[in-house]
């Protein structure tokens, strides 16, 4: 039973709890490895952009998460892919146009599409790795058993850590006002019309967590030294420190060679 509760708080809204190698390195090696591919998804030209795109989707997928990552990531790049679809191949006035099923597309139209939907993939997919296989907690603590200040190292980690509250509250919103009669399963314009009364709730709440969390922070001391103790930190190993080195090194040569390569 107490295993069972155990199981229950380490589950997050995306993390996914698991024992593969990449859910037992370092998060600091893992949020390293996102800065690089973030960077190598702007430096590096298109063709390049989709192989780390399919590289870290294969990661994601057998690193544990599985088939949580890929319904995560096709429900998120499925409908941006065909929206750039109609607009650039379709809409856009792009030249070399060409007709195909019936269809007017744009070939030019269609390879910018694919530009910008390989970089998006490849920063969208590097990130789905990490938030799945990276708790929150574990990521402040790795910050702070480096050395990182509070501030900065709860800036890195917030968003992670409020953002499964803040989904069990607007959840708990939209269960409390459908029972006090609103349509939030009628038609498209009568959940426009409904969703004023789910955002405002949703915001007071939240800039009143913002007082109550910044109460709490200054009553535990939060920043009173520059730096933080953690008694049980994530493990580490010069192995992956040397690693992080290494993508520290390689991101600033991946912006020099694109100044140049452009």
């Amino acid at each position: 039973m107490a295993a069972a509760k155990d199981k229950d708080r380490e589950k997050t809204l995306l993390y996914v709890p698991g024992e593969g190698w990449l859910h037992r390195l370092n998060p600091l090696t893992r949020l390293t490895g996102l800065g690089l591919v973030a960077v190598a998804a702007f430096a590096l030209p298109p063709a390049a952009t989709i192989v780390i795109a399919l590289v870290a989707t294969l990661m994601g997928t057998v690193a544990g998460a599985g088939a949580v990552f890929l319904r995560r990531l096709t429900l998120t790049l499925g409908p941006l892919a065909l929206a750039l679809f109609v607009v650039h191949g379709m809409l856009m006035d792009h030249p070399n146009r060409f007709g195909f099923l019936g269809l007017d597309l744009s070939h030019d139209g269609l390879m910018y599409m694919v530009k910008i939907l390989g970089r998006i993939a490849a920063l969208l997919s590097g990130s789905l790795v990490f938030v799945t296989t990276t708790h929150p907690s574990a990521l402040l603590k790795a910050l702070d058993s480096h050395g990182f200040p509070p501030g900065v190292s709860y800036l890195i980690a917030s968003p992670l850590l409020l953002l499964e509250p803040f989904t069990q509250r607007a959840r708990a919103i939209r269960e409390a006002q459908m029972a006090r009669g609103l349509d939030l399963e009628g038609s498209f314009f009568a959940r426009i019309r409904a969703f004023p009364a789910l955002l405002l709730p949703l915001v007071t709440l939240a800039l009143a967590d913002i007082d109550h969390r910044a109460q709490v922070l200054d009553g535990r001391g939060f920043r009173a030294r520059p730096r933080r103790t953690v008694l049980d930190a994530p493990k580490d190993s010069p192995r992956q420190r040397l690693a992080r080195r290494v993508m520290l090194g390689l991101a600033p040569l991946l912006i020099v060679g694109a100044f140049f390569w452009h």
